[in-house]
């Protein structure tokens, strides 16, 4: 019996670092910026997706280039992977905006702890096996435009289809790319207060098609308040605090309302935020992205 699960982590805090969907982002914000995020899904499911990350990225001192390092350790069930990949941005100058097209390349290592599995059947073959482990290479590439007030994007991942593990299972434990296109814009009322709706479309194999609809609205430039709604899973309710201009955090909280996220229960999203700006005049006109 073959089953269809994710791959990837799935993130409801993407709008504040896009990175993370697409290597083209790297860089984008004009500062050094290092995000810290922890995501614990499922709540209610023993061994169910567990995601830590950091990720770092700058613009070169040209400004022309952005680069980017992603870390990220997730854990479903008795697999566990690794990853470390870097992303390198070349940015032109198109109208009132930037386009950058993007690059990432990295490592991971992935493995199975066959020791943690309950086995129904004593005689598998895998329940006196104690785990396998296997490095694997990964690349992905993108596209994303963004001016002072809206961007759009578009990222393919797993570009390299590699296996996961050595164990001879047709085609299950490969690699399948990922598709991402993310959209977003600000709007600023006469009250001051910005309105930021954005969207995200994910594209797999064998998988229907994932939207998420957001919408967030940034108060005092203070303090982001946010819903989003993904479709056949649920809403997500999302706050962003500004500690200072160096330091923000973030929450998010998924609601599960389909079939597993019933049984499943919610999840958790905190995202710590270090952007370091380079100088003052980056901090004249808020970077809403």
């Amino acid at each position: 019996m073959i089953s269809l699960a994710q791959q990837d982590p799935q993130y409801s805090l993407f709008m504040f670092d896009k990175m993370a969907l697409n290597p083209a982002a790297a860089g984008s914000k004009d500062a050094v910026e290092i995000n810290l995020v922890s995501r614990d899904q499922w709540l209610d499911i023993q061994g169910a997706p567990v995601t830590n990350a950091l990720l770092i990225s700058a613009p070169t001192a040209s400004q022309h280039t952005g680069w980017g390092v992603e870390v990220m350790n997730d854990r479903i069930g008795p697999t566990t992977s690794s990853s470390v990949q870097g992303n390198y941005a070349y940015n032109i100058q198109l109208g009132k905006g930037k386009l950058a097209m993007g690059l990432g390349f990295g490592v991971y290592d992935y493995t199975f702890d066959w020791t943690a599995i309950d086995y129904k059947d004593k005689t598998d073959v895998y329940a006196s096996a104690n785990g396998s482990s296997k490095i694997t290479p990964t690349a992905e590439a993108g596209l994303y435009y963004h001016t002072t007030s809206y961007y759009i994007g578009f990222s393919v991942n797993h570009l390299i289809e590699s296996r996961l593990s050595n164990i001879s299972i047709a085609n299950a434990e490969n690699f399948a790319a990922h598709e991402y296109f993310i959209a977003g814009k600000a709007f600023q009322s006469a009250s001051g207060i910005i309105w930021n709706p954005s969207v995200i479309l994910q594209f797999a194999q064998n998988a229907p098609p994932a939207v998420s609809i957001n919408m967030n609205v940034f108060l005092a430039e203070k303090l982001w308040l946010g819903a989003s709604y993904k479709l056949q899973y649920g809403g997500v309710f999302l706050a962003a605090y500004k500690v200072s201009h160096a330091l923000s955090i973030g929450y998010a909280y998924d609601l599960g309302l389909n079939a597993i996220g019933v049984v499943g229960g919610g999840a958790h999203e905190l995202s710590l935020t270090l952007d370091f700006a380079g100088n003052k005049a980056t901090q004249v006109s808020p970077r809403f992205f």
